[in-house]
């Protein structure tokens, strides 16, 4: 149907006045309403009772008769029509009319209402005061007419063709018929509940003169879940005070003391409906906000019906500057949350969704907080509320930072729903343009938002098209902020939030002036790149070399000056200095070949590209493998001439170890081994790689060691010629390695389901065993089948974190498959006081694993991370190569982890790791340099941090450990608990579907 407005007056001419013109009129009716047999041609009726052709209703007799009185041709009717029923009629043909007198007085108005029957018409509904005044006129569903003439007043209907005919007219300010409609708090309920069918398209709700507050909402929803229906508030003189034409909710003022009527209008569709108010005024019964603090915490609200809804009462001074936002980053397409602000008068400040809304100028607000898309998944909200600026100026969380427009420094942080912003003061002057470029860790399409707000102009949800930051295309996120000619020179406030970025989200961000700068800006200059050649097929870390670099900075690879792909490169981390870019290169549309590195839009220009730098390599063939696990069973000790020369290796020296056709191992088809490596009484502290036999030696590293420290790591590493190899980088050293199992091609053996990291042992508080310190020669049989979500049968082996804590001595722990002999391996050494984990994939038998302790006492804690079993995912050996290192930038932002921090690495995509379908990697994880005694959590990203622990670190110490953590949306978070400390990984697999 058309929208619904307020009856039109037709347009003006000339006409009699007084009885000659009310004359006219009753004659003009009467010609019209005769047909050319005389009798009269409409018969009007009440709901239920049936009439013959041409008799009138008692409700309706209109005069056959041309020779008419004034007054006595039109039928008296009610104006009361919602309690004692609409006229009804039919109509016998185009240009019939019946004429109603109502007995409504001067200065009232009408509500009328439209609703023919199934198959009937529509008719012109025109009003006229007793001296033929034309009072309004409609054919819409539904209007209003005020009356402004001289009582009795009379509506004609005149017929656009034959057919039946149902109209309903009521006096305004009078609800009698009218469903009583109370107030109700805010949450999931609503006030009451309506129906409107076919030919039923209208319903009155009451709303008495002492149930009402200054300043409601109005809200409604119905079960199409289809905006097909408005809510329209009315005074006693008809006029309108709110309406939610346009939306399900509105925001209405009212009068102390004053009826109102709200009418309910379909668009034609019949539909039931749950109609709700809730006070917003000064006296709404409302909570207070967690935090007023700008980037403090939100207040988190979760929405479980299409009415939910929450309040919030801001207490503020007048010359405040409020902020205020709802973000809905979990929530489905099409669902999230409408926010509003009520100021103390009962005026709606601003009524948004997904943006902000900036408030001043009252001394108290009611924020309030509506599910929007409802459709049975809980939404969850976070509400910022922040005061940002006082009549001294910007909060003090903004001043503590200062930017300038002709640009600033890498600035790095983690938006949480306790850290919510952050925010910085900007000295600008009129036409002054900058940009901000970033990088972040969310996973959705969404990014953090920036934001420039002025001192001066600061109010409403609006855009102010003289001072703004709009969105870029370049990089993962980026902004332009300007000030144009007409702008205010002062202190302006760049804010930063999560918008509907999921949070965690980690950010880095830097300024780069681009128009009225002290100094002109510089171009980016390359140098070289590192390393020089990378697969097809993928996205591929590198970092350029050069000068004046930036987050904004990116490449192409090219041939004969044409680009080589559709997709320049991502920015990842940038060093202080500009000097150096760790930038990833996708190569998915790229073939194998030498191509130029080239800064795009410089037209080669010299110090912008570097010519033939890089090198895309053919993508190494990749061989799913399923695990065959065996019991751990030595394959190598230096000290005793077992698989090597019994000798120490030195420095650089290299283990060519056999590990195919020994010990059950086959000797072919083998893709990668499991094994554990220990280094025994190093020399000097250093490190050992193992890696593929006949292989340059990659940067990375798989043990890490201080001088006379024993210590193990569990490795997974792929196969070439039946081979592995270990170098030791520094000193001399002895090596130990026990394999547990290896990885073929083909249907047999198992496959991995991964599991969020889950404790199943701890016996420091008797989870899994009794609570209990494990003496020596003691042993834990662990129940690892039947609990926590792995099945009861067809387990072959488990992946769990095994950590030692506080030992009484030296010494060391066998894990091993329940039953079976104690082999003569260790998982896991140990020394006195130490607290120590190790990675390890045991055999599964009857459910069940055993950890036997060699000496003294010791507590045993046990995280599970997957399970192989006949079905689950195949795991591909890739690199070993390093794909974070916070020391230099590689993979994520350049820093240490504080106490308490995250950072995310990118796995899916990168370094030949698909872009979907892994369920797992294989990472092995070294701290260096932390400042406490802490431990490391791997998980996945975008899921809780679990109470679980990878990695045990002292003061000062570099240790590694494999974890074997689950993938859900590409990426993986690394949290640490105390300190600083700086976080690698080198990727060895991944496991996928």
């Amino acid at each position: 149907m058309s929208p619904l407005p307020v009856c039109r007056p037709r347009r003006e001419r000339r006409r009699p006045t007084g009885t000659a013109a009310l004359v006219v009129l009753i004659v003009t009716v009467m010609a019209v309403v005769l047909g050319l047999n005389g009798t009269a041609s409409a018969v009007t009726s009440k709901p239920g009772t049936t009439k013959p052709a041409a008799t009138a209703s008692p409700k309706a007799k209109p005069r056959v008769s041309a020779a008419v009185t004034p007054g006595t041709d039109c039928a008296a009717a009610r104006d009361d029509d919602y309690a004692s029923g609409p006229a009804t009629g039919t109509f016998a043909a185009a240009g019939n009319a019946v004429c109603l007198t109502l007995p409504t007085a001067t200065g009232n108005g009408l509500y009328l209402v439209n609703e023919p029957p199934s198959g009937g018409v529509t008719p012109e509904m025109t009003v006229f005061d007793s001296q033929g005044a034309q009072q309004c006129d409609t054919t819409y569903a539904f209007s209003v007419c005020k009356l402004t003439g001289t009582a009795p007043f009379q509506v004609v209907l005149t017929a656009p063709d034959a057919g039946a005919y149902r109209v309903t007219i009521q006096r305004t300010g009078d609800t009698s018929g009218c469903t009583a409609w109370p107030q109700s708090a805010f949450g999931g309920s609503w006030g009451v509940q309506v129906p409107l069918t076919a030919d039923q398209q209208t319903a009155c709700l009451a709303i008495g003169a002492d149930q009402h507050s200054t300043a409601e909402l109005f809200d409604f929803t119905n079960t199409t879940n289809q905006l097909n229906a408005s809510v329209q508030l009315y005074d006693r003189a008809g006029d309108k005070v709110c309406a939610t034409l346009g939306g399900s909710t509105a925001a209405c003022q009212f009068t102390p003391g004053t009826a109102y009527a709200a009418l309910l209008v379909g668009t034609g569709t019949a539909d039931t409906y749950k109609v709700v108010r809730r006070d917003v005024s000064p006296t709404a019964n409302c909570a207070a906000p967690s935090s007023l603090t700008v980037g403090g915490p939100s207040t988190t609200y979760s929405f479980t019906s299409a009415l939910d809804s929450r309040c919030l009462r801001v207490t503020a001074a007048t010359t405040d500057k409020l902020w205020f936002s709802a973000r809905t980053p979990a929530a489905a397409d099409g669902a999230g949350a409408m926010l509003g602000v009520v100021d103390a008068s009962g005026k709606l400040v601003c009524r948004q969704g997904g943006i902000s809304c900036r408030a001043t100028g009252s001394t108290s607000y009611v924020v309030f907080v509506l599910a929007s898309g409802f459709a049975g998944t809980p939404i969850t909200a976070h509400v910022d509320t922040w005061r940002i600026g006082t009549s001294s100026g910007w909060a003090s969380q903004c001043t503590a930072h200062v930017v300038s427009p002709d640009g600033f420094s890498l600035r790095s942080g983690t938006f949480t729903e306790s850290a919510t912003a952050y925010c910085a003061v900007i000295q600008m002057q009129p036409s002054q343009d900058f940009e901000v470029y970033g990088t972040h860790s969310s996973t959705t399409t969404a990014t953090p938002w920036v934001s420039l707000l002025s001192n001066t102009r600061y109010s409403g949800t609006y855009v102010d098209y003289a001072y703004q930051c709009n969105g870029d295309n370049v990089g993962t996120f980026s902004f332009n902020c300007l000030t144009t000619s007409s702008a205010d020179a002062g202190q302006y406030a760049l804010v930063v939030t999560p918008a509907q970025a999921d949070t965690p989200v980690e950010y880095s961000m830097q300024g780069v002036c681009q128009q009225g700068c002290s100094t002109p800006p510089k171009q980016a200059a390359l140098t070289s790149v590192s390393p020089a050649s990378g697969p097809t097929g993928t996205e591929n870390q590198v970092v350029l070399h050069g000068a004046n670099l930036t987050l904004g900075t990116q490449v192409e690879l090219a041939s004969d000056y044409t680009t080589a792909s559709a997709y320049p490169s991502e920015p990842v981390s940038v060093s202080p200095d500009g000097t150096s870019l760790t930038v990833r290169i996708s190569t998915y549309d790229v073939a194998p070949g030498t191509y130029d590195v080239v800064i795009p839009g410089t037209g080669y220009a010299p110090g912008t590209y570097l010519t033939g730098a890089y090198t895309v390599t053919a993508a190494p063939a990749a061989t799913p493998g399923r695990l065959a696990p065996i019991t751990p069973t030595r394959f190598l000790d230096t000290r005793n001439g077992t698989g090597a020369p019994k000798q120490r290796v030195g420095a650089g020296g290299v283990v060519k170890l056999k590990v195919t056709g020994v010990h059950g191992v086959p000797t072919s088809g083998v893709t990668a081994v499991v094994m554990n490596v220990t280094v025994v009484a190093p020399t000097t502290s250093g490190y050992v790689t193992v890696y593929p036999d006949g292989q340059t030696p990659p940067s990375v590293s798989n043990i890490n060691f201080a001088a006379k420290e024993t210590i193990p790591n569990l490795v997974t590493v792929p196969v070439v010629n039946g081979t592995v190899d270990l170098r030791n980088a520094h000193g001399t050293v002895d090596l130990v390695a026990d394999v547990s199992g290896y990885y073929a091609a083909g249907s047999t053996g198992s496959a991995l389901t991964p599991l969020a990291p889950t404790r199943f042992l701890d016996t420091r508080n008797g989870t899994g065993a009794p609570k209990q310190r494990v003496g020596a020669g003691g042993v834990v049989k662990l129940k690892v089948t039947g609990v926590h979500g792995v099945p009861t049968s067809g387990v072959s082996a488990v992946v769990m974190n095994v950590t030692a804590v506080k030992p009484s001595t030296s010494g060391y722990v066998t894990v091993y498959p329940n039953g079976k002999p104690v082999p003569a391996v260790s998982n896991l050494n140990f020394t006195t006081g130490e607290t120590i984990p190790n990675l390890v994939i045991v055999p599964v038998i009857d459910g069940t694993v055993d950890l036997r302790n060699a000496s003294g006492t010791v507590d045993l804690v046990a995280d599970v991370t997957g399970w192989f079993s006949s079905a689950g995912s195949t795991f591909t050996s890739s690199g070993p190569v390093r794909l974070l290192d916070t020391r230099s930038g590689l993979g994520a932002r350049i820093g240490t982890v504080g106490p308490g921090g995250i950072v995310s690495l990118q796995v899916g995509g990168v370094d030949g790791v698909p872009s979907s379908g892994v369920t797992a990697v294989v990472l092995n994880v070294t701290v260096t340099g932390p400042t406490a005694g802490s431990y490391l959590t791997v998980y996945p990203h975008g899921r809780p941090l679990p109470a679980v622990s990878n990695l045990n670190f002292t003061t000062g110490e570099t240790i590694s450990n494999l974890v074997v953590v689950p993938v859900v949306d590409g990426r993986v978070t690394f949290a640490n608990h105390a300190g600083d400390v700086h976080v690698v990984a080198d990727l060895n697999g991944y496991f996928s579907s």
